[in-house]
């Protein structure tokens, strides 16, 4: 049995040369340099997992107050109303207990009626609850189709 030359070997069969293994670990040092330094600037812009839990609880607090009042009102989409707006006797609403200027509340499709895929607003309204954080970003978003029945 006689042992293969050393040129016949295939370059499939040689490996990987210690500067090709060393030009690799340079130009993947350099790329993941730049991929964290680019997240490092970009992380603390974003908001935080406790600050979208929080948006997310508010609306869900002023979601239900709304269809709370709805229940206490009558199902009549005519006599649907933010309580927390010019509400006689006040509700207690969730923008009482945040600290001033931290978030802001918006309720649409309450009082003017927003048109709903083109069916009455007699009938049909989509109400939505948006929460914004200080610096004016959505934080969560809450949507509802109601109905007149």
């Amino acid at each position: 049995m006689s042992a293969l030359p050393l040129r016949a070997v295939s370059a499939a069969q040689r490996g990987v040369s210690l500067i090709e293994l060393i030009a690799f670990i340079v130009i993947m040092g350099i790329s993941v340099t730049a991929l964290l330094s680019m997240y490092r600037a970009v992380l603390p812009r974003g908001a935080t997992p406790a600050q979208i839990t929080l948006a997310t609880q508010l609306a869900q607090e002023r979601m239900e107050l709304l269809l709370g009042q709805r229940d206490a009102s009558g199902y009549s989409t005519a006599a649907l109303s933010d309580p927390c707006i010019g509400g006689t006797p006040p509700a207690i609403c969730t923008n009482q207990f945040t600290p001033s200027g931290l978030y802001s509340i918006v309720v649409t499709g309450v009082n003017p009626a927003v048109q709903f895929s083109g069916l009455s607003t007699n009938n049909y309204r989509m109400l939505g609850v948006k929460v914004l954080g200080p610096d004016g970003n959505q934080l969560a978003n809450l949507s509802a189709v109601i109905a007149n029945y």
